[in-house]
């Protein structure tokens, strides 16, 4: 038996309608089951008689102003700006922002080039160099607070063989540490420090 309603969307007698309900808030399809409606009686809120069509992969159907929508549906996925790789997670229904792709970067230092991440090898090797030069400068602190005591041994007259040894390794490590070309990073050979 059909149900009729009137125009207030009261049943006009008792009987079974397959009703389709969507959340409140999205618009998104829940579900559908049959429900008693009473006469006088107007189905449940958040729900509709007119059924939405087939299921799609990556959509989901949404209603409002009386009718269903197939909307894209990307909830629960990371995308990345193409402009600085922020990630951020869909959470809405929806395409995601125009400035963001599924595809993640493979390095810090990729960059979009329209449909693909691509190395920027300036940004790459200046960052090397950065490296590099912070990781000389370190080396160079380490050999001049390890050569200031030996040294001041020495000048004293106080300093042991082992000590005045020490201090030639050292020095001669100093040396070979400022001759450390960084523009060269990543490909540098270090020196060896000298073991205590």
């Amino acid at each position: 038996m059909t149900i009729e309603f009137d125009e207030n969307g009261h049943a006009l007698s008792e009987g079974v309608a397959r009703v389709y309900h969507y959340d409140p808030l999205t618009g998104e399809y829940l579900g559908a089951n049959d429900e008693t409606i009473p006469e006088g009686v107007s189905i449940p809120g958040s729900s509709t008689l007119f059924a939405p069509g087939e299921y799609a992969a990556g959509r989901v159907w949404v209603f409002a102003s009386g009718t269903w929508t197939l909307n894209e549906d990307y909830r629960g996925q990371t995308y990345y700006s193409t402009k600085d790789q922020h990630t951020i997670m869909i959470k809405e229904i929806g395409p995601p922002p125009s400035d963001y792709v599924a595809l993640a970067p493979t390095s810090p230092f990729d960059v979009w080039d329209g449909s693909s991440w691509v190395i920027d090898k300036e940004a790459e090797q200046k960052a090397a160099i950065d490296s590099a030069s912070g990781g000389k400068t370190q080396r160079l602190q380490q050999a001049t607070d390890t050569i200031n005591p030996l040294q001041d041994a020495v000048d004293l007259e106080m300093a042991t063989d082992e000590e005045k040894a020490q201090l030639t390794a050292w020095r001669k490590y100093r040396v070979l540490l400022t001759r450390v070309d960084t523009s060269t990073a990543p490909d540098i050979d270090w020196p060896q420090a000298p073991t205590a």
